[in-house]
C-alpha cells in the first residue's frame, strides 16, 4: 500500500492554524495589532501553522491564494496607457480580452470587444451570487453560525471564525465590499448548501436571460466551466441597480464587522472595520459601484457603474492584464464626454416577460351541467327504456341460438344410436 506523503498533524494543531488564519485575516482587515499567536490553540500549533497565520503574509497576493483585489503590474509588463477621453476622441482600448461600455437604461452599446466571449469571471460572479441568494436570504437579521469550511476556503477573506454567529446582512457586506470568499461560502451554506446555491445562481441566470454565464461556485474562485461574458455583466449590472438593498451595500465605503470568541482559547476579539475594494463610490464622478475581481488564471475583471446628468452607464472588463479599474473608469469617462456617441448595437437588458399561461377552464357547476344536458338533443341510445330493450334483445338472441344448437346435437346423437 502506498503511504501518504501528507505530513501528519494533530487535529487540534490544524484547527488552531485555521483559527489563527481567520483571526489574522480579521486583524489585517482591521489594521489592528492582533497577533496570530494569540489566536492559536497552543504553542505547538504555532510551529505547524500555515503561512496564512501571518498578517503580513495574508496581505500579500501570493499568500491570499490566487485571489487579490488586483496586483501591481511588474516593471516588465506593458502598462495600460491612459486613454483620451475628450469629446471626439477614439474609444479607449483596455489591455484585456473583452470589454464593453453601454447605457443601462436603453441597452445601447457604445464600444466593445469580444462581447460574447466566455471567460473566467473571478469575483465579479459575486454579483450573480448576491442577486440569486438575496431572494431566499431575505431577512438581513437572520443569524448564521460559521463553520470550519467557511474558514478553509481559498483566497481573500474577511476573517470569519467558526462557531461565531454573523447576520446575513454582515455576510452580504463582507462579500460585496471586501470580496470575501469566506462570506460567499457562508452565504451559500445559509441558502441551503453550496450545490443548492449554484442551482439558485443558475436559475437567476436563466431568469435574467444570461446567455454566456455558467456559475460553479459562489466566490468566483477558478473552477472548470465557470464562465461569463461582458454582455451578461451589463445585464447583471442592470439587475443590481433594480435591487435597492444590494445597491445600498455596494455604495457603502466602510462597514464594521463584529467581534467574537475564539472557540479554542475562549479569548474574545474585537470588531473591526472593512472597506470597499472597488473604490468607485466617492472616487469617481457619479460612481455607483460595482465589483472587482482577480485570480492568476482569470486575470483582472471589473464592472463599474456611474450616473451623470440622468444617464447611467456601465463598463465591464474581463481577463485584463493590469489597471483593470482605471480602464473601466476611462470607458465610462469617455462615454460621458462624447456629444455624439456611436451605437454599435443594442442589447436586451431586462428579460421579456413570459406569456401568461392560459387559465385552466373551471369545472362546470351542477346547474351548468344540467342546463347543457337539457339543451342537447337526446340520443336514441341515451333513453333508459331503449337500453333495457336492447339488452333484452341480446339475451333473447342468445337464448334462441343456444336452443337451436342443443336440438341439433340431440338429433345427431339419435342418428348415431340408430346406426
Amino acid at each position: 500500500m502506498k503511504q501518504s506523503t501528507r505530513p501528519t498533524q494533530p487535529r487540534r494543531a490544524r484547527l488552531g492554524a485555521r483559527l489563527g488564519a481567520g483571526l489574522a485575516a480579521a486583524a489585517v482587515a482591521a489594521g489592528s495589532a492582533l497577533a496570530p499567536s494569540a489566536a492559536l490553540a497552543s504553542p505547538s500549533s504555532l510551529a505547524s501553522a500555515t503561512p496564512l497565520t501571518s498578517p503580513s503574509a495574508l496581505a500579500s497576493p501570493s499568500a491570499a491564494a490566487d485571489v487579490v483585489a488586483e496586483p501591481e503590474a511588474s516593471p516588465t509588463e506593458t502598462l495600460y496607457e491612459r486613454a483620451r477621453i475628450d469629446d471626439g476622441a477614439p474609444a479607449p482600448q483596455p489591455k484585456a480580452s473583452a470589454w464593453v461600455v453601454g447605457d443601462l437604461d436603453s441597452g445601447e452599446v457604445f464600444t466593445s470587444q469580444e462581447m460574447d466571449r466566455q471567460l473566467a469571471p473571478a469575483s465579479v460572479i459575486k454579483l450573480l451570487t448576491a442577486l440569486a441568494l438575496v431572494d431566499v436570504l431575505d431577512d438581513p437579521e437572520q443569524k448564521y453560525e460559521a463553520v470550519f469550511d467557511d474558514m478553509a476556503v481559498d483566497g481573500t477573506k474577511v476573517g470569519l471564525v467558526q462557531k461565531n454567529e454573523y447576520t446575513i446582512d454582515q455576510l452580504f457586506h463582507a462579500m460585496l465590499m471586501s470580496s470575501a470568499n469566506d462570506a460567499a461560502h457562508a452565504l451559500g451554506n445559509a441558502a441551503g448548501g453550496q450545490d443548492r446555491a449554484v442551482e439558485l445562481m443558475e436559475a437567476k441566470a436563466e431568469e435574467l436571460g444570461l446567455t454566456g454565464t455558467v456559475p460553479k461556485n459562489t466566490s468566483g474562485l477558478d473552477a472548470d466551466g465557470q464562465v461569463t461574458t461582458v454582455r451578461d455583466q451589463l445585464i447583471i449590472a442592470r439587475a443590481m441597480l433594480d435591487n435597492d438593498y444590494l445597491m445600498k451595500i455596494v455604495q457603502t465605503t466602510e462597514y464594521r464587522m463584529p467581534g467574537g470568541v475564539n472557540p479554542e482559547t475562549k479569548e474574545k476579539f474585537k470588531g473591526y472595520p472593512i472597506q470597499d475594494h472597488t473604490k468607485i463610490v466617492g472616487r469617481v464622478d457619479g460612481g455607483l459601484g460595482l465589483k472587482n475581481g482577480y485570480t492568476v488564471k482569470s486575470k483582472g475583471s471589473f464592472v463599474a457603474v456611474a450616473e451623470r446628468d440622468g444617464k447611467t452607464y456601465a463598463a465591464a472588463i474581463l481577463h485584463s492584464d493590469n489597471s483593470t479599474r482605471q480602464a473601466a473608469i476611462d470607458l465610462l469617462d469617455w462615454s460621458f464626454a462624447q456629444s455624439d456617441l456611436p451605437v454599435q448595437t443594442t442589447i436586451e437588458l431586462t428579460p421579456e416577460p413570459s406569456a401568461e399561461p392560459s387559465p385552466e377552464p373551471a369545472a362546470p357547476t351542477h346547474e351548468e351541467t344540467a342546463a347543457a344536458e337539457a339543451q342537447e338533443p337526446a340520443s336514441p341510445l341515451s333513453s333508459p327504456l331503449v337500453l333495457i330493450a336492447a339488452a333484452a334483445a341480446v339475451l333473447a338472441a342468445g337464448g334462441i341460438t343456444f336452443t337451436t344448437l342443443r336440438r341439433h346435437d340431440e338429433r345427431r346423437r339419435a342418428t348415431a344410436a340408430s346406426e
